[in-house]
């Protein structure tokens, strides 16, 4: 299968040459829409400004008396009012009388070559209104001159149509104001790219030395950016969670290296003094029983090991049976008590005379109280006091609550007993372990849809509380 090589680039050029023709597109149809619109508007304003200049020179030509008289200035008229009306150029202008006679003509410039002269010699047809049409290459105005309600004459204008559609140096205006604009644009986002860039650039070498092995990193949280704040921060957590599991590992490995060594040792130790006879037979054989012990100790941690991991990755399952809570609860108390009634362990049991019908499985059931059970004789390593309780928590969940009567669990130790390895200080003094039970029961429960969760600990003491959900 052909694999295609993907060019990259840097965020700095691939977004800012997005955003630049992004940006250039956008202003290319913003100038295309604004060409059209003030080409319209011009050609609309000069008409509108060519109608007022007719009308007003048909005024000027008349006197008081309606007659048509052309005053003296009337050239000079007729360039002051041109530049009045904003109207660029030059065009023909004739004042025709009533009869149709020609009483003024000022010739528009020669045109050029391919153009055709404003035809306008003819005599005009006298109207009461103002009248513009296309003739040619000219636009034409006829602005009538009345008496009253009857026209006494007109006022004829050829305005060349290629002056009055030239609008070029609006179309300059505009193109120099969009280049401008995009000139600007592009400035922006080009440093606006690089501000966004530096703390990627960070978070990427941040990256780099955690995949070498360094979790030594630091990165800037201080952007203003509301995502990208996210993210630096989200990393922070994620750099510092890290250095602490990679801590957390080298500490497990240390730990099951001494947990491991500690048996081993001393079975080589016991067997071979057995071996070599330098202990007698009572000796012997008590030395034989040390080692079955110390025997059942690895076998326990490496069975609390395997079976940690076959549950993790989805070898082990739960199943989901109707259990009589109570009485399998009261099946693994006895139980219980019975291998360590010799201890000074007092058990008290507060199960009602009913029947506590659950959902579950009851070997992981019996696993996890079993280990509620045994770390609170951890906890208080000599005499003490276990209650268990069973209740209805709600309307679809049971409650078991373990509770002992021992130091407690250190405060800053409660948000982590449920992670797996995490040994409190205590703990890997006096007692030997992975620190797997309380994170494998608390998996165990949730995979029968239940939970497993730590009520309160004090000096007073600590307990925990089993849901499981009801039969239904």
């Amino acid at each position: 299968m052909q694999t295609h090589l993907i060019r990259r680039q840097t965020l700095l050029s691939r977004w800012t040459f997005r955003y630049v023709l992004t940006l250039f597109l956008g202003l290319f149809i913003i100038g295309l829409v604004s060409i059209f619109w003030i080409r319209q508007e011009t050609i609309n304003e000069r008409k509108h400004s060519l109608q007022e200049f007719s009308q007003a020179a048909a005024r000027y030509v008349t006197d008081g008396h309606n007659n048509i008289v052309i005053p003296g200035d009337f050239y000079e008229w007729i360039d002051h009012t041109q530049r009045e009306y904003f109207i660029p150029g030059q065009f023909a202008l004739i004042v025709f009388d009533r009869g149709g006679t020609p009483v003024f003509v000022k010739k528009a410039p020669p045109r050029p070559p391919g153009r055709s002269s404003p035809n306008i010699d003819s005599k005009p047809e006298l109207t009461d209104r103002l009248r513009t049409a296309r003739i040619g290459d000219d636009f034409i105005l006829m602005a009538p001159m009345m008496d009253y309600h009857s026209p006494i004459g007109s006022v004829v204008i050829a305005y060349s149509y290629d002056e009055l559609t030239n609008v070029n140096h609006n179309y300059i205006l505009t193109i120099s104001l969009l280049f401008c604009a995009g000139l600007l644009g592009w400035t922006i986002i080009y440093f606006l790219s690089r501000n966004l860039r530096k703390p990627i650039i960070q978070l990427s070498e941040a990256l780099y030395k955690i995949k070498s092995g360094d979790y030594n990193v630091t990165v800037p949280v201080n952007v203003k950016e509301k995502e990208v704040h996210d993210l630096l921060l989200s990393f922070k957590t994620m750099a510092s969670r890290l250095a602490q599991l990679e801590e957390l590992r080298t500490e497990l490995l240390a730990g099951v290296s001494h947990e491991l060594k500690t048996p081993v040792a001393s079975i080589h130790g016991l067997i071979r003094a057995v071996r070599d006879q330098v202990v007698t037979e009572g000796e012997a054989e008590e030395f034989l029983d040390i080692s079955l012990e110390q025997t059942r100790r690895l076998q326990h941690m490496v069975t609390d090991l395997l079976d940690f991991n076959s549950f993790a990755s989805g070898i082990i399952k739960v199943r989901q049976d109707s259990i009589d809570f109570g009485k399998l609860l009261s099946e693994i108390v006895y139980q219980w008590g019975q291998l360590y009634q010799e201890e000074g362990i007092e058990i008290t049991v507060d199960i009602p005379n009913r029947t506590f019908m659950c959902m579950g499985d009851a070997s992981r059931t019996q696993q996890i109280v079993v280990n509620l059970l045994n770390n609170s004789k951890q906890a208080f390593q000599g005499r003490g006091h276990i209650g268990i309780t069973l209740s209805e928590y709600t309307d679809q969940t049971y409650e078991v609550i373990v509770r002992d009567d021992g130091p407690g669990i250190p405060e800053a130790e409660q948000a982590h007993i449920f992670e797996k390895y995490f040994r409190g200080e205590r703990k890997k003094l006096s007692v030997s372990g992975l620190g797997l039970g309380l994170t494998y029961s608390r998996m165990l429960a949730v995979a029968m849809k239940g939970q497993l969760n730590l009520i309160n600990s004090s000096p007073q003491g600590t307990a925990f509380q089993l849901l499981l959900p009801k039969q239904h």
